[in-house]
């Protein structure tokens, strides 16, 4: 920690008085520095904005209240302690050093305790100053930040929040007082959960996310806390950060890649094959073989003019329904058999609940293909073989209004650290905008992004029975009407 020494700055004229100061103040824990002159004592004192001045009456060429009057002008010492040293015990002489701006008096011969005392004093009013404006800056740049940021006692209690932090989290104005964990869970779904529920205890970055609807899309914040070494009621600073726009972009920008990859590689490469082998055997083939070749093209042109106009709507529709198109369980099977086909998988068994074939989830069917593709390209992907059995089973669980989709495979099992990151979907450290982590896909932060922005949880675990991973999804049951 750097300690700010006082730097005290006399100008006096006489060599013998500053002699006198030097050794009546050394060992003060205090800087001095001397100018000769009224001329180069404004100088220095502009150049090191001392803590205070002693400045003597007499002197040659400008005398001390001239001094003064010019101090007191700069808007960066008119604040400074200045303390007139004068042999001068009449009352007009004081009056003048008062209207030039002098703060105290000190009379000649000087006494070493009184000398001491009142700089001790003006040095802890000038430090206590200094805190004071440093507190104003520092306000203000907190005010007027876009991160939200609060002070919180031990047990969670809110001591100060900023403008954006009421913003963010529907904070009244006056919201000291309010238990920051049950107002967060009005507004707000927490994840993950494990990390939440130990969050007041054990702060780590986690998300606050308000899942997305048919007007608007989810809205993600990221809640960072530090606990300061020093403890008192305010000990734990937080800062709560819009990053809507960061997941959003990578988002889409994943969900263009894999619909651009999946949906058009396939039409694309049929035109292509089918144009060239007309073009190259346009002299030699029959009527008929060429109107065969415009069929093949126009089908593949019908089948690109429908995937893109997908891909588009892939794009701007919501991932999660209130009313119209949600997904219905029925249409798994063709869901599963379509990925099945595309990435070329063999085993694949899926059982359904009896009681939910009539069910339909609060998430389009854009967005469970997506998910859907993404967890059976990483069971193929790091399958030793890529010849992965995969098992889905969607059934109902615990929790009201809500289905459990598990997807296992038998592949590898996965580190505690992929594991973790698997379940974190934030993107900033990503390499180049896709994701990729050694020995990891990028599958597995896309689903759980999707899935909480619908208002669901994911959970990630090795399987205990054998090699690979369980993938359980908790997906909301879509309102009925």
């Amino acid at each position: 920690m750097i300690y700010h020494l006082p730097t005290i700055l006399v100008i006096d004229d006489d060599p013998i008085v500053r002699q006198t100061i030097k050794a009546l103040l050394t060992g003060d824990d205090v800087r001095l520095v001397f100018a000769e002159d009224g001329k180069s004592g404004i100088e220095i004192a502009q150049k090191l904005q001392p803590d205070a001045i002693l400045l003597d009456v007499m002197m040659p060429g400008m005398n001390g209240y001239e001094v003064c009057q010019i101090l007191r002008q700069d808007p960066n010492l008119n604040e400074v302690h200045i303390v007139m040293l004068t042999s001068l015990d009449d009352r007009d002489a004081r009056l003048t050093g008062f209207m030039a701006g002098v703060d105290d008096f000190i009379t000649k011969p000087f006494d070493r305790l009184e000398l001491h005392l009142r700089l001790k004093t003006i040095t802890r009013i000038n430090r206590y100053r200094r805190l004071m404006a440093e507190r104003a800056r520092f306000s203000w740049i907190v005010e007027n930040n876009n991160d939200g940021y609060l002070l919180l006692s031990s047990d969670g209690i809110i001591q100060y929040a900023n403008s954006s932090a009421q913003t963010f989290l529907h904070l009244p104005h006056e919201c000291a007082g309010i238990d920051i964990t049950p107002h967060i869970l009005k507004h707000y779904s927490p994840y993950p959960l494990d990390i939440w529920d130990e969050w007041l205890k054990t702060p780590a970055p986690c998300y606050l996310v308000q899942t997305e609807t048919l007007n608007a899309r989810a809205y993600w914040l990221l809640l960072e806390a530090i606990d300061m070494p020093v403890k008192s009621d305010n000990s734990r600073v937080v800062r709560v950060r819009d990053v809507t726009e960061t997941m959003s972009t990578h988002h889409d920008m994943r969900k263009f890649h894999k619909a651009v990859t999946h949906k058009l590689r396939s039409p694309f490469s049929t035109l292509v094959m089918s144009m060239s082998m007309l073009e190259n055997k346009l002299q030699t083939i029959s009527e008929d073989e060429i109107k065969e070749f415009v069929r093949l093209s126009m089908d593949s042109i019908n089948y690109l003019t429908r995937d893109v106009n997908r891909v588009l709507d892939y794009i701007d529709t919501p991932l999660a329904m209130e009313s119209s198109i949600p997904l219905e369980i029925r249409s798994l099977p063709e869901i599963i058999k379509s990925a099945q086909v595309e990435l070329g998988l063999n085993d694949i068994q899926l059982t359904i609940h009896p009681g939910l074939s009539a069910s339909c989830l609060a998430i389009t069917d854009y967005a469970f293909e997506l998910v859907l593709g993404e967890l059976l390209e990483n069971s193929k992907k790091f399958h030793p073989e890529q010849t992965p059995r995969i098992e889905i089973m969607v059934e109902p669980v615990g929790m009201e209004n809500m289905i459990q989709v598990a997807v296992k495979d038998d592949g590898i099992r996965l580190t505690a650290e992929q594991l973790n990151w698997a379940r974190l979907p934030y993107f900033q450290g990503e390499k180049f905008f896709t994701g990729e982590t050694p020995g990891m896909g990028l599958g597995l932060p896309t689903v759980t992004s999707i899935i909480w922005q619908v208002g669901g949880q994911v959970t990630i675990s090795n399987r205990a029975d054998c090699p690979g991973v369980v993938v359980s999804l908790s997906i909301p049951l879509a309102d009925e009407g």
